[in-house]
C-alpha cells in the first residue's frame, strides 16, 4: 500500500482550553485562593493579605471596574523578574520547581520546602476570575505588570461582563500585555507580588468567607511542643490576613488548637518508619497514665503481645508486603464525648473537636482536604457501622495531625486539582491503613482508661451505698429510742421495699446474663449447623440429578448416608451441649462432674480444635459439684472459646491449651500459649462490655465472674510465672466446697 500523503501537526487548542482548565482543575473557589497563598509561601514571603472588595455588587451589571466585586492577593515575598514572567509564568507546567527538586535544590533562600511542582498553581486564579492584572517586583528590579484577560479565551462567557463577544481564537492568538513601569505603579517595597482579579466567577456569601478563613489559620500547623518532640519543627513565619471591604476579617471561632492540646484528655504522638516500626507514647490525664511503646504493626505476633489487633492491618496488608508510603510521625488528641469531663470541656472546645479532624501536613503546609469538617479520610465512622463500632475511635472524638515531607514520602503526592493525595502504586491506601492502626492502638488505651475510671466510679457509687445502708440502721436506732412505732413502721416498711427492688433487680440481672450468655452459645452452635446443613444440602441436589439420570452406583449413597449421618450427629451434639443452657433447664440441681463437663465442651469446639490447636486434660481426681449443668457448661464454654481466640491469634508460636483440674484445693487453671493478658489490663477484663478481641462483645468473662459468684465461686488472673502453665493467659477457677 502506497503513502500519498504525509505530513506533521503540533496541538493547536483553543484559548478557551485554559478557561476549561481553570474552572475544572481547581473545583472549589476557597481552595483556589489557597493554591495562590501557597506559592506565595514558595516565594518567601513573610506577610500576605487575601482583600476582598464590593462583594454585595456581585451579579449587577454594567459597573464600572472599580464598582465590580473584585479579589487582591498581595505578598512581600521575592516578586519575579520580567525573565521569570515571559520564560515561567507564562508557560503553564514548566518544569521549574520540579526541576529544583531533582536537583535537590527543593528549598527556598529562608529554608523552606517548595510545595508546588507541577508548574500549573496559577490556573486557581482562572478559577476565580476572568481578568487579571498582575504586578511584581524582585529585588533590585523594575515593577512589571501583566494584563490578562480570559473573556478572550472564551468569547461565550464575554457578555456575562457585558462585554461584545468576539470570535473563538487558537491559544496561540491570544496574546497577555506586560509593562515595566518605572517608578513602580502598585509595589511600593523593595519586592513583592500584587494580584488584583476582575470578573469574579463565583459570588462570596459569608459562609464563604467564614470557611476561607479557617482553612487559612489552618495552613500553617500551630506551635505543638508534642510535635517537637517528635523533630518536627516548623517555622512560624508565615501570617496571612483576610480583609472585607477594607476591614480585617476575623471568625467568631475562639478556641484554637493550642487550647485542645493544652486540655486534651488522652494524647498519643509517635513516628512509623517505612517497615512500619511504630513508636510511640501515650498519655491520659484521668486516670493518670504515661508509658511509651514500640512495635511493629505488620507483625501480628507484636500486636497480640501488647493485645492490640487491627482491622486495618489484616485488610489492608494480608499479602504481607512493605509499605510504600514513607515514614511520618503524628499528633493525635482525643476526648471522651460520650461522658464529657465538664473541668476539661466546654461547649466551645467541643465544637472545635467535631470541626477539626485529623490535618495531613507535608513539610509545614497542609494538604487539603484532610481535616476538613465531614472528611472522615480514614473512614472511622464507615468502620464503626459495618464492622465494630468499639473496635474504632469515633471520628467527633479525635483531632490531630499526621506529618509527611516530599523527602520522606516522594509517593504521596498531591492530586492535580488539588483535593487530596494521588494513590500511586498502592501508597495513600497504605498510609491511610498504617495511620488507621495507629488510631485502633489509641482506642485501645483509651478503653483501658475508660474501663478503670468506670471501675472508680462504680466503687464509688458501691460506698455511697454502704453509706445509705448504714445512715438507714442510725435512723433506725434513733427511731426505737424515741419509742415512736407509728415511725418505725413506716421506716420498716420502707427498708423493706428497698429490699424487695433489690432482690427483683438481682434476679433480673441474672436472667440477662443467662441469656446473654445463651445467645453466645447458640450464636456459634447456629453458625457451625448452618454451614454443615448448606454443605449437606448441596451434596444431596447434586445427588439428585444423579439419580433422576440414575447415573450412581450404589456405593455413592452409602458414602452420601454416612455422610450426612456423621453431619447430623455433629449438630446434635450440639443442640445437646447448649440444651441445659436453657432457662428451664436452670432449675435442675444436680452432681455434675467438672471432667466430663470439660469433655463435652472440647468436643462442642472440635472443629476450632482438632488438628489445630494441641488440648491437654490433666487431673489428679475429678471435681464434683452440687449445681446446675448449664452454669458450669457457660463457664467453660466461654473459657475455652477465649483461649481459642487469643491462641490463634499468636502465629509463631505452637498453639496449645491445658486445662488442669486440682481436686485437692477445688480448683481448675485454663491455661493457652496466646499472646497472654498485659497487668495493666488484668484488672479490666471480667468488667462487662470490655474487650480487646476485635469483634468482642465483652460479655464473656463478665459472665463467668457473675455465675460463679452464684454458686460461691471465684476467677482470677495468674500472674506470677512459676505459676503458670502456658505462656498465655492462665486463669484459676475456685469452686468453694459448699455449692
Amino acid at each position: 500500500m502506497a503513502i500519498v500523503n504525509k505530513n506533521s501537526q503540533p496541538f493547536k487548542p483553543y484559548a478557551r482550553l485554559m478557561n476549561i482548565i481553570g474552572d475544572q482543575l481547581i473545583t472549589d473557589k476557597k481552595v483556589a485562593v489557597i493554591e495562590v497563598v501557597k506559592n506565595c509561601y514558595d516565594a518567601d514571603a513573610e506577610n500576605v493579605q487575601v482583600r476582598f472588595f464590593n462583594m454585595n455588587n456581585y451579579g449587577k451589571t454594567y459597573l464600572t471596574e472599580k464598582e465590580q466585586p473584585y479579589i487582591e492577593i498581595e505578598d512581600d515575598g521575592d516578586g519575579m523578574s520580567l525573565k521569570t514572567i515571559t520564560d515561567i509564568w507564562l508557560r503553564p507546567a514548566t518544569p521549574s520547581k520540579l526541576d529544583k527538586k531533582k536537583q535537590k535544590l527543593n528549598k527556598t533562600n529562608k529554608g523552606r520546602i517548595i510545595q508546588g511542582e507541577k508548574g500549573i498553581g496559577r490556573f486557581a486564579i482562572h478559577k476565580l476570575g476572568e481578568k487579571i492584572e498582575l504586578f511584581t517586583k524582585a529585588a533590585g528590579d523594575e515593577e512589571i505588570k501583566l494584563e490578562m484577560d480570559f473573556t478572550e479565551f472564551n468569547p461565550e462567557k464575554a457578555d456575562l461582563f457585558n462585554q461584545a463577544p468576539s470570535e473563538y481564537k487558537l491559544l496561540e492568538e491570544v496574546h497577555n500585555s506586560w509593562y515595566v513601569n518605572n517608578p513602580p505603579e502598585e509595589i511600593k517595597n523593595e519586592k513583592g507580588t500584587l494580584i488584583r482579579i476582575y470578573n469574579l466567577r463565583e459570588n462570596w456569601k459569608e459562609n464563604d468567607f467564614e470557611e476561607l478563613y479557617k482553612s487559612i489559620q489552618r495552613l500553617i500547623p500551630p506551635i505543638d511542643e508534642n510535635a517537637e518532640k517528635l523533630g518536627v519543627n516548623f517555622k512560624q513565619d508565615f501570617s496571612i490576613q483576610v480583609y472585607k471591604n477594607g476591614d480585617i476579617y476575623s471568625s467568631e471561632e475562639v478556641t484554637t488548637f493550642k487550647d485542645v492540646i493544652e486540655r486534651a484528655q488522652f494524647t498519643m504522638i509517635g513516628t512509623v518508619s517505612k517497615e512500619g516500626d511504630l513508636t510511640f507514647e501515650y498519655k491520659s490525664t484521668s486516670p493518670v497514665r504515661n508509658f511509651e511503646r514500640e512495635i511493629n504493626l505488620l507483625s501480628k505476633e507484636q500486636l497480640a503481645k501488647n493485645n492490640y489487633m487491627s482491622y486495618a492491618i489484616e485488610r489492608g496488608f494480608k499479602d504481607k508486603h512493605i509499605p510504600t508510603c514513607g515514614t511520618f510521625s503524628f499528633t493525635f488528641y482525643a476526648f471522651d464525648l460520650s461522658k464529657p469531663d465538664k473541668t476539661i470541656l466546654n461547649k466551645d472546645i467541643e465544637r472545635f473537636i467535631k470541626d477539626n479532624f485529623v490535618f495531613v501536613l507535608r513539610d509545614g503546609v497542609r494538604v487539603y482536604p484532610y481535616g476538613e469538617k465531614g472528611i472522615d479520610w480514614l473512614n472511622l465512622d464507615k468502620l464503626r457501622a459495618t464492622y465494630r463500632a468499639g473496635q474504632f475511635i469515633s471520628y467527633n472524638d479525635l483531632t490531630g495531625f499526621v506529618y509527611i515531607s516530599q523527602g520522606g514520602n516522594p509517593l504521596l503526592r498531591d492530586s492535580t486539582n488539588r483535593q487530596g493525595i494521588m494513590d500511586i502504586d498502592g501508597a495513600l491506601d497504605d498510609f491511610k491503613n498504617l495511620v488507621t492502626a495507629v488510631t485502633e492502638i489509641f482506642n485501645t488505651e483509651i478503653k483501658i482508661d475508660k474501663n478503670k475510671l468506670e471501675i472508680k466510679r462504680n466503687t464509688a457509687f458501691k460506698d455511697s451505698n454502704e453509706i445509705v445502708v448504714k445512715s438507714f440502721n442510725t435512723l433506725k436506732s434513733s427511731l426505737e429510742k424515741i419509742d415512736n412505732r407509728d415511725v418505725l413502721e413506716k421506716a420498716n416498711k420502707f427498708l423493706d421495699t428497698v429490699q424487695k427492688h433489690n432482690a427483683v433487680m438481682k434476679d433480673r440481672m441474672e436472667t440477662v446474663e443467662d441469656l446473654a450468655g445463651l445467645g453466645m452459645a447458640v450464636e456459634k452452635a447456629s453458625h457451625d449447623a448452618l454451614t454443615l446443613l448448606a454443605k449437606m444440602r448441596s451434596n444431596v441436589k447434586d445427588f439428585k440429578v444423579k439419580a433422576k439420570n440414575q447415573d450412581y452406583k450404589n456405593g455413592d449413597l452409602i458414602e452420601l448416608l454416612n455422610e450426612l449421618d456423621e453431619n447430623l450427629n455433629f449438630v446434635y451434639d450440639e443442640m445437646q451441649v447448649i440444651q441445659p443452657l436453657f432457662k428451664n433447664q436452670r432449675k435442675s440441681i444436680k452432681d455434675v462432674s467438672v471432667y466430663e463437663t470439660i469433655e463435652k465442651v472440647v468436643k462442642y469446639f472440635r472443629r476450632d480444635l482438632n488438628g489445630k490447636i494441641d488440648v491437654k486434660i490433666q487431673k489428679d481426681n475429678d471435681i464434683i459439684l452440687k449445681t446446675n449443668t448449664g452454669l458450669v457448661l457457660q463457664i467453660l464454654i466461654n473459657l475455652i472459646d477465649n483461649a481459642i481466640y487469643w491462641v490463634n491469634k499468636n502465629e509463631s508460636k505452637q498453639k496449645q491449651i491445658t486445662i488442669k483440674i486440682n481436686s485437692k484445693n477445688n480448683s481448675l487453671t485454663i491455661a493457652d500459649s496466646g499472646p497472654g493478658i498485659r497487668e495493666d489490663v488484668a484488672p479490666l477484663i471480667f468488667n462487662e462490655f470490655f474487650s480487646l478481641k476485635s469483634d468482642g462483645r465483652g460479655l464473656g468473662l463478665y459472665i463467668v465472674k457473675e455465675i460463679l459468684l452464684r454458686i460461691n465461686g471465684e476467677i482470677f488472673v495468674v500472674q506470677e510465672e512459676k505459676e503458670r502453665l502456658l505462656s498465655g493467659a492462665n486463669f484459676i477457677v475456685k469452686f468453694n466446697k459448699e455449692q
